[in-house]
C-alpha cells in the first residue's frame, strides 16, 4: 500500500450521479425506446453508407419487441466490437458518431450519454453486439443492483462472448421496472419513425416507411405565383413555393435551403396558422417546437442542420436560431401575399398585429371595412374616393351608429372601426395617413372628469396605478378618471411634449363596472391587471424601458437585473439540461373559486393550490375552467413578464404538454410539463399524440402566483380524478430568437 498522504482519489456516488443523468433522458419507457431505436437507425444508416446502398434497402431492419417485462431493440447495422462497447456505449460522455462518416450518413445521436442512462427505466440491461471485423460477438450486462452495490466505486460491466447477432448488429434488451402500455408505446414510437425509410418493426408490425410529403392534400391547394421562388434574408436563402387552400389559408412548401452560403437539404411545409413545428432529420422526428410569430406558423421541416438537445425534447440554440430566421422570412412573404386579397385577409385575422409592429399600414388597401349604412368596401376604395375632393372621411365605433348614419347621409364616408383592437389600430392608422380621416369628435379626449368616486372606483384606479408602475416601470404619468369621446374604456397620450404620459380611464365604462359585483378579491385584482395589459399596455410600451420599439420584451435587460434568478444556457449542444421539479398532484390539490357566490376553497397563502377550478355559473367573466399554477421558482423569475405576452397557446407531443407565451416578435416563454403517459387527443376523429391549441382564456394572477388556463381537451391529463395521482415534471425557460439565447429559472429546493 502506498504511504503517499499528499493526495487521494476522488470518490463518486455512482448511483446518485446515474439518477441525475437519467432523470431527463430515459426516465420513462417512452424515451428509453425512442433513444435506443434512434441509435439503431443511426447504426443502419452508417452501414448502408459503407455498403454503398440505399438506406431503404429491405435488407436493413430495426426490430422492436415489447412485452410486460422487457423491451428489446435489434438492428443489423454496423455493430460494435468489444472495445467499441466499452468506449462508447458504456462510457459516459463518449460517442462514436461525431465523425465525418456519421455526419454524411445523417446520424442524429452525438451526445455520448451512454448505456447508463437506460437505468432510469431498467433494472437490468443486456447489450449484445458484433461488428463485421470481429469473429465473435460480445454480450455486456449490468443491473441496477450491481450499481448500488458498487457504492462510491465505478460498477463493473459483465462481458461474455455471444453469437446472437450474426453476422453483425446490436441487440439491446432492457428489463423494465414497471410494465409498459404496449399500444401506447407503439403510438408514441410511430410518431418518431413513421417517415424513416428503414423498416422499423414493432412486435412484427412495420411502423415506418411513410412518405414524407412536402404537401398533404395537394388536390385542395392552388399554387400562387407559378414556379419555385427564392426568398432571402440574412444568412438564409429558401427555395420553395406558396400555396392557398380552399379556405384561403396559405401554405409554404420548402424545397431547399442555403444557410450561410452552403446548400443543404431541407424539405417540408409550413402552414400559416398557430400550432407546433415538427423538426425531423432524415425522416426521424427530433421534437415538436414553437417559434414566436405574429400570425401563427405550424407544420414540419426535415433538415440535416437540425440538432436536438441531449434530452431530445427540444432543439439546440443554433437550430432554434435557424428556425427563427426561417419562420420570420416566410412570415414576411406570407403577409405580403395575404394583403393582396380581401379573402385571405379575412382568413388571417392575426396579421394586424404584424402590420402594426412592422409599420405596414401602407399595404392595407385590400382590407375590407364596413360603412355606417352596412355596406362594405376596401380601404383602397375609401382612399380613392377621399382623394376625389369634396368628400370627408370619418371613423368611429358601432356604438355611435345613429350619428354615423346621419353623417353618411350628408355625403360623408363614415367607417365603422373593427372591434379587434389590433385591426382597429391599423384601420385608424390607414384612414388618418391616406384618407385624411378624422374621429367623430376630431380626437379622442376626456370630456368629463369624474368626482365623488366610490370605494370600488378608487380601488380600481389604485390597482391601475400600481400596474403601470410595476409592469411598465413608468413613474412620470398622470392618471385621470373620466369619460372619453369615443366611448372607449381608456386612452393614453403624451402630455406637454416632454415625455410625461396622461392615462385616462373611464371607470364607469361597461368594461369596468361589470367587475363591481364580483367584490374586491384576488380574482378582481387579476382581472384589473388584464384590463391594464389589454387596454393600456400597448400604448404604454412606447415609454416603457421593458420593451423595444417593436413591442418585443427586452429579455437581456431582465437577465442582467435578475442574474441570481436567471441562468443563461450559452451552448446547450451536448449538455444534459437541468431537470425540472417533480410534483405529485391529487384531487385535494384542486381549489375551487366560485365567481358567482364569491366563495373559494380555503387557500393557504404560503402554499397556494397547484390546480384551480374557476366556476362562473352566470358567465360574467368567461373564466370558467381549470388552471394550473406556474412553479414558484419560475414565478419568482418570470411571473411579471409572462402576462405581457399576448400570444398564448399550448402544444402537446408524446408525454409533454407545453404552455407557450410569446410577444409575437422574438421572446417566447415555455412552461413544459412532462407526464408518465402519452397525451392522446381526439382530433377530427383520430387519436393524435401531438397538436396545438390557442388559449381562449388569459393567465390569472391569483393567490400570489400565476395560473395558466387548461384547455378542456387536456383536462383529463392534468387534473386528477378522485382516487388518482398524476406525476408532473415541470420545466420553464425563456427563448430569445433575436439574441439566440436561452434562459432557465434558477430553481430552489
Amino acid at each position: 500500500m502506498s504511504n503517499d498522504t499528499s493526495s487521494f482519489a476522488i470518490g463518486i456516488e455512482f448511483d446518485s450521479v446515474l439518477r441525475a443523468i437519467s432523470k431527463q433522458i430515459y426516465e420513462t419507457p417512452h424515451a428509453f425506446l425512442r433513444e435506443n431505436v434512434q441509435n439503431a437507425i443511426d447504426a443502419v444508416r452508417i452501414q448502408a453508407l459503407r455498403d454503398g446502398k440505399d438506406v431503404g434497402d429491405p435488407e436493413y431492419v430495426v426490430d422492436v419487441h415489447v412485452d410486460s417485462k422487457r423491451v428489446s431493440v435489434h438492428d443489423n447495422g454496423i455493430g460494435m466490437s468489444r472495445k467499441d462497447l466499452q468506449e462508447y456505449f458504456w462510457t459516459i460522455g463518449s460517442s462514436g458518431k461525431r465523425g465525418d462518416e456519421a455526419k454524411e450518413a445523417g446520424c442524429v445521436g452525438m451526445f455520448g450519454i451512454g448505456g447508463f442512462a437506460n437505468f432510469g427505466v431498467c433494472d437490468r440491461l443486456v447489450v449484445t453486439s458484433k461488428d463485421s471485423s470481429s469473429t465473435t460477438g460480445t454480450e455486456t450486462s449490468l443491473s441496477a443492483e450491481e450499481i448500488r452495490q458498487a457504492g462510491i466505486t465505478i460498477p463493473k460491466v459483465t462481458i461474455v462472448d455471444s453469437n446472437n447477432v450474426n453476422p453483425r448488429g446490436t441487440l439491446v434488451k432492457g428489463e423494465v421496472k414497471t410494465s409498459p402500455n404496449v399500444e401506447e408505446l407503439k403510438t408514441y414510437l410511430r410518431d418518431f419513425v413513421r417517415y424513416v425509410p428503414i423498416d422499423v418493426r414493432f412486435n412484427g408490425e412495420c411502423i415506418s416507411r411513410g412518405k414524407f410529403e412536402a404537401l398533404e392534400d395537394q388536390d385542395n391547394l392552388v399554387q400562387i405565383g407559378g414556379s419555385t421562388r427564392k426568398w432571402e434574408s440574412g444568412d438564409a436563402v429558401v427555395l420553395g413555393r406558396l400555396w392557398e387552400d380552399r379556405g384561403h389559408t396559405l401554405v409554404a412548401s420548402v424545397e431547399e435551403l442555403v444557410w450561410r452560403g452552403v446548400r443543404t437539404s431541407m424539405r417540408g411545409r409550413l402552414r400559416f396558422e398557430a400550432g407546433p413545428i415538427d423538426a425531423f432529420k432524415r425522416g426521424f422526428k427530433l421534437c415538436a417546437t414553437q417559434v414566436p410569430t405574429s400570425i401563427g406558423v405550424s407544420g414540419r421541416l426535415d433538415c440535416d442542420l437540425f440538432v436536438p438537445t441531449a434530452g431530445r425534447d427540444s432543439l439546440d440554440s443554433e437550430t432554434m436560431g435557424l428556425l427563427g430566421q426561417l419562420v420570420t422570412l416566410l412570415e414576411e412573404v406570407a403577409v405580403d401575399v395575404v394583403l393582396e386579397s380581401p379573402d385571405r385577409i379575412a382568413q388571417h385575422t392575426r396579421i394586424f398585429r404584424y402590420i402594426n409592429r412592422r409599420g405596414l399600414i401602407d399595404k392595407m388597401k385590400n382590407v375590407t371595412v364596413r360603412f355606417a349604412d352596412g355596406t362594405e368596401a376596401t380601404l383602397g376604395d375609401v382612399r380613392r374616393q377621399a382623394n376625389v375632393g369634396g368628400v370627408s372621411v370619418f371613423y368611429g365605433t358601432a356604438r355611435k351608429q345613429a350619428l354615423s348614419q346621419v353623417m353618411q347621409a350628408q355625403g360623408h364616408i363614415v367607417v365603422q372601426l373593427s372591434a379587434d383592437r389590433h385591426r382597429q389600430a391599423a384601420e385608424r392608422g390607414y384612414l388618418e395617413q391616406y384618407c385624411r380621416g378624422k374621429a367623430f369628435d376630431g380626437v379622442v379626449d376626456c370630456i368629463e372628469v369624474y368626482d365623488n368616486l366610490t370605494t370600488f372606483e378608487r380601488v380600481f384606479l389604485s390597482e391601475v396605478e400600481r400596474n403601470i408602475m410595476r409592469s411598465y416601470e413608468i413613474r412620470d404619468f398622470d392618471l385621470v378618471a373620466g369619460k372619453l369621446t369615443e366611448d372607449i374604456p381608456s386612452f393614453v397620450k403624451e402630455k406637454g411634449g416632454k415625455g410625461r404620459v396622461e392615462v385616462i380611464v373611464d371607470i364607469r365604462h361597461a368594461e369596468v363596472t361589470k367587475l363591481k359585483d364580483l367584490g374586491l378579491n384576488d380574482l378582481v385584482y387579476s382581472l384589473i391587471s388584464i384590463f391594464c395589459r389589454e387596454y393600456i399596455g400597448p400604448a404604454l410600451r412606447k415609454w416603457s424601458p421593458r420593451f423595444f420599439g417593436d413591442g418585443a420584451l427586452n429579455l437581456e435587460l431582465f437577465a442582467r437585473r435578475r442574474s441570481e434568478l436567471w441562468v443563461l444556457v450559452k451552448d446547450d449542444i451536448g449538455v444534459v439540461r437541468k431537470g425540472g421539479q417533480r410534483q405529485v398532484v391529487t384531487k385535494k390539490d384542486v381549489a375551487v373559486l366560485n365567481v358567482t357566490n364569491q366563495e373559494a376553497t380555503e387557500v393557504d397563502a404560503k402554499n397556494p393550490p397547484r390546480l384551480l377550478l374557476i366556476v362562473d355559473e352566470d358567465a360574467r367573466t368567461s373564466l370558467s375552467g381549470y388552471y394550473i399554477k406556474l412553479p414558484s421558482w419560475a414565478f419568482d423569475a418570470y411571473g411579471d413578464l409572462v402576462p405581457d405576452c399576448d400570444t398564448r397557446g399550448v402544444v402537446w407531443t408524446g408525454n409533454r404538454i407545453t404552455f407557450v407565451a410569446s410577444d409575437g416578435v422574438s421572446a417566447q416563454f415555455q412552461y413544459d410539463i412532462r407526464l408518465d403517459e402519452i397525451v392522446g387527443i381526439d382530433v377530427d376523429g383520430m387519436l393524435r399524440a401531438e397538436g396545438a391549441l390557442e388559449l381562449d382564456r388569459s393567465p390569472q394572477s391569483l393567490f400570489g402566483g400565476l395560473y395558466f388556463p387548461i384547455p378542456a381537451k387536456l383536462t383529463n391529463f392534468l387534473v386528477p380524478s378522485d382516487a388518482e395521482e398524476i406525476r408532473l415534471d415541470l420545466h420553464c425557460e425563456w427563448v430569445d430568437m433575436r439574441s439566440r439565447q436561452l434562459w432557465e429559472a434558477a430553481m430552489s429546493g
